[in-house]
Parts: C-alpha cells; structure tokens; sequence
C-alpha cells in the first residue's frame, strides 16, 4: 500500500508530500521486514512473493525472527538480536542503517477502530482471517486479510503493529485491500503464494561494496544529502 504510493511519488514528484511518504514508505518496508528473524545455517523458513496493483512484485524470505524483502525499489533487512534495519538499493550500490531504537521512536503504535475479526478465506494455503476499517476519506475503508499460522518473534509482531496501526494479536497480514464508494477497488497487496524451505544465513546479510548514505530518499532517488534532507523537511 505505501510502496505503491512511493512508486507514484518517484514518478510523479510534485504530486506528493515528500515527508509522509518518504516515512510512509520506509514505513510499508519495515512493516514487512517485521515479518521475520535471523537464520542459523539451515534454518527452515518461508519464501513469500506478493503482488500490487501498482508496485508490481515483491519477494519475502524469513524465518521466525529474519527476514530480507526485495522489490524493484529497494531491499530490506531485519535480523535478530538487535532487529535494526538495512535498506540498500542495487541500482545506486547504497544502504542506510536505520537503528531498532530509532525506527521504535518513529514509528508510533497506530490505532484504527477496525471490525472484525470476520471469516476469511485460505490464500496461499493459509488460513486468514478478515478485518476492515474506515479512513479519514468518507469514501474509502480498508480491508485486511491476516493469518496467525506464520510465527513472529514478539519484537517483529509489535513492529507490525506499530507501524500499519494494527493489534499485534491479529498475525501477518497477507491481503490488503482499499475500497471505494465512487470507483472500482484496489489491490495494495495480494499473496500469491508462499514456499516452506530452508533458508541460509547469507540471505540475511547486507552485500559487499555498497556505500553508506544517510537517508532513505537519498537511497531511492541518489540525490545530494543535503538537499534530499531539506527536500524531506
């Protein structure tokens, strides 16, 4: 959901506020990057592709308490003991660290008066089930498809549900979806399918070579620092 908006900000700069979606989207990669936890050499885990309207495709790979996410933006990374998160970008050979202390402060705990839980449905062989929400736009809810048959370490469970503004009861959510009053709905993430297999601790680490760069917009668009951090402001 918030990628998406990103892919449209990237395209369409002037159309966006440039401080919320910039938070939104590292916001969205954090989400998913608390799906997961750090493997031993042969830790069994999951492979996860999701799939949106509008980002296009998505790649997850976890265990209980690891998890690396690539899509055609950015990858991420958040790995046990000290869950701080690594995003880096192929195409710029650059990453940013953003310290578990410090995406714990900017993030805070969300709250939505969702309904549910209601019946859901089986996706991707997993048993979900069903929440909804009104947001601030009259014409548009929020439906939520989650199921509790992926284990997360509590720290990854309450960043998720800091971060999308989601009880951390709920589980793993695997279908988003906004609807509209006026124009037909939208797919912000949909779970095609999800493999069971072992993971090897290298999927977990940041690669060779990248260069350091201190914000997330730099990352994504290459920008000088200093007007990318005005440019957030």
């Amino acid at each position: 959901m918030i990628i998406a908006e990103l892919a449209g900000l990237i395209s369409k700069p002037q159309a966006f506020s440039a401080r919320n979606n910039a938070a939104g989207f590292l916001g969205l990669f954090l989400f998913f990057a608390t799906q997961a936890a750090s493997a031993a050499p042969s830790d069994m885990g999951w492979v996860i592709e999701q799939k949106s309207e509008e980002r296009g495709r998505t790649v997850i790979r976890l265990t209980e308490n690891s998890m690396i996410l690539t899509s055609k933006l950015m990858s991420a990374i958040l790995t046990a003991p000290k869950f701080d998160a690594w995003f880096f970008n192929e195409n710029t050979r650059k990453y940013v660290l953003m310290p578990h202390t410090d995406w714990a402060k900017r993030y805070a705990p969300g709250k939505k008066e969702m309904k549910g839980p209601f019946a859901g449905e089986k996706i991707a062989g997993y048993s979900t089930k069903r929440y909804t929400w009104q947001t601030k736009n009259r014409h548009k809810m929020m439906e939520l498809w989650a199921t509790k048959e992926l284990p997360l370490s509590a720290p990854l469970q309450e960043f998720v549900s800091s971060t999308i503004g989601i009880p951390a009861s709920i589980g793993m959510p695997l279908r988003i979806v906004s609807k509209f009053d006026d124009r037909e709905p939208r797919i912000d993430m949909d779970t095609k399918s999800i493999k069971k297999m072992k993971i090897p601790k290298s999927a977990f680490e940041l690669p060779k070579g990248y260069k350091k760069c201190k914000s997330e917009m730099e990352l994504l668009l290459g920008g000088e620092e200093g007007a990318i951090d005005d440019f957030i402001k």
